[in-house]
């Protein structure tokens, strides 16, 4: 039956690419699935237990953490997606062997560096940024986590750079979550406390952690012997610092309403904000789904020169993130209400939030790969200045904005930000590149055998 199954699959999409895109990407869309399944577990769980005040404890501590951790990473983890997937291609084993351990020193110092920063400035963090003291002790628990997220981030991109998409997804989508759901759910017959979520948090990505980095000893070519070109350390560096700047950009901006909420507003606020957001963030699924396929597939083909087939893929992959997200973009806009209600009634005021979120989310999935092209094309110093540019306007206009209109100013701010820092790539694509990832007559000529480019 799985043989049946698969030749009728492989008959109806043709091409190794498509192949490959639509195989990656259903695998990890089905795992993401099961990831964001039990992260919306433990967000009901955890506003069911703690209410608003204790979602929103839990969305600021989250913002720290990971303003924190994007210096224990430094961009290297974005890295070896990109040079892993180019010496696999090449199968020259020795040069990510090489790459892997000069990585993974640097990291392991970072992270112990900003962990102790965090710990000894938690209680400045609390009372001058955010203005509430009583936060000191959940962003002084979180310090201890920094180490093994920076360590599973790592192992978990080198599996996505040899595009192992299943251990990839898992161990980045499900395994902490899975552990974080079933901890939480034992704490209840234990402890009620609103510091329990956080240190579960930190408990769970240690676990993984250590698991994520015992797979990848076991199961990767780090230990086999084989060829490789010597790896010139300082020019990996310079790229995984342009990377780290854009990455570390991504958090502020991301995190930046998160900032300027839990300022000016309540802890309540932020919760029902957060609440709305990771909702909004269903219609981008399948966005983060294919991006971890074609990712190290944009890599692969740049360094190869097949742009026809580079341009082939990306549009393809924007046509199939444009459908699959335009279900949840109506639901979430015909019913925001009843989507919010579930987690409790005094998140249904932000049901108008909802609505403005999900319209963001839905055009950073329309626009396609578009910052993933640039990064993994060479063309990560660009990505980075568009990065820069977006994080400044948001950030000025928050800091505007939410004091006068909440949690609504902030959704509206957000939408922008997510508008300039796809679009802006989106054109240059084309300048550079000569093709738009968003091709209208592609993505919306709709015959079943025809519904993706053939090569």
């Amino acid at each position: 039956m799985k043989n049946k199954l698969k030749n009728i699959f492989f008959r109806q999409v043709k091409g190794v690419d498509n192949q490959e895109l639509l195989k990656g990407g259903a695998l990890a869309f089905i795992i993401k699935l099961c990831g964001m399944a039990c992260n919306y577990v433990f967000i009901f769980l955890l506003a069911r237990m703690y209410g608003a005040t204790g979602s929103g404890i839990y969305s600021i501590f989250q913002t720290v953490f990971q303003f924190f951790s994007s210096f224990g990473k430094l961009g290297y983890d974005i890295l070896m997606v990109r040079e892993v997937a180019r010496y696999n291609a090449l199968a020259q084993w020795n040069s990510i062997k090489d790459l892997y351990f000069k990585v993974i020193r640097i990291n392991i110092i970072a992270s112990i560096i900003f962990s102790v920063a965090l710990y000894f400035s938690a209680d400045w963090i609390a009372a001058v940024i955010f203005l509430k003291p009583g936060l000191t002790q959940y962003f002084q628990i979180s310090a201890l986590g920094i180490l093994p997220f920076v360590l599973h981030a790592l192992h978990s991109n080198c599996f996505r750079g040899m595009k192992n998409i299943m251990v990839y997804s898992f161990f980045q989508h499900v395994l902490s979550l899975l552990i974080i759901v079933l901890l939480l759910c034992l704490s209840y017959f234990i402890i009620h406390d609103r510091k329990v979520p956080v240190s579960i948090f930190v408990i769970a990505i240690s676990i993984s952690s250590f698991i994520s980095a015992w797979f990848w000893i076991k199961k990767s070519p780090v230990f086999q012997s084989g060829t490789g070109e010597k790896i010139i350390f300082s020019e990996k560096s310079a790229i995984a610092f342009s990377l780290f700047l854009t990455s570390f950009l991504q958090v502020v901006r991301g995190w930046t309403d998160t900032i300027f909420i839990a300022r000016y507003g309540t802890e309540a606020d932020v919760g029902i904000y957060k609440v709305a957001f990771r909702i909004a963030t269903i219609t981008s699924l399948t966005l983060t789904a294919f991006l971890i396929t074609v990712a190290p597939k944009i890599s692969e083909l740049h360094a190869k020169g097949e742009m026809k087939r580079l341009a082939m893929v990306v549009q393809n992959t924007t046509k199939l993130i444009f459908w699959t997200s335009a279900p949840a973009l109506l639901l979430f806009i015909l019913m925001p209400g009843f989507f919010m209600n579930i987690f409790g009634d005094e998140f249904l005021s932000g049901s108008q939030v909802l609505i403005i979120l999900t319209i963001g989310q839905f055009i950073s999935a329309a626009t396609g790969p578009v910052g993933n092209l640039l990064m993994m094309t060479g063309k990560q110093d660009l990505n980075r200045n568009i990065i820069i540019g977006t994080t400044l306007f948001t950030v000025i206009i928050n800091s505007m904005v939410i004091p006068i209109y909440g949690i609504t100013g902030a959704a509206l701010v957000n939408v922008a930000g997510i508008f300039l820092s796809n679009v802006i790539p989106f054109i240059l694509i084309k300048h550079y590149y000569g093709f738009y990832t968003f091709d209208a007559k592609h993505v919306f000529f709709i015959r079943r055998k025809g519904f993706l480019k053939q090569p």
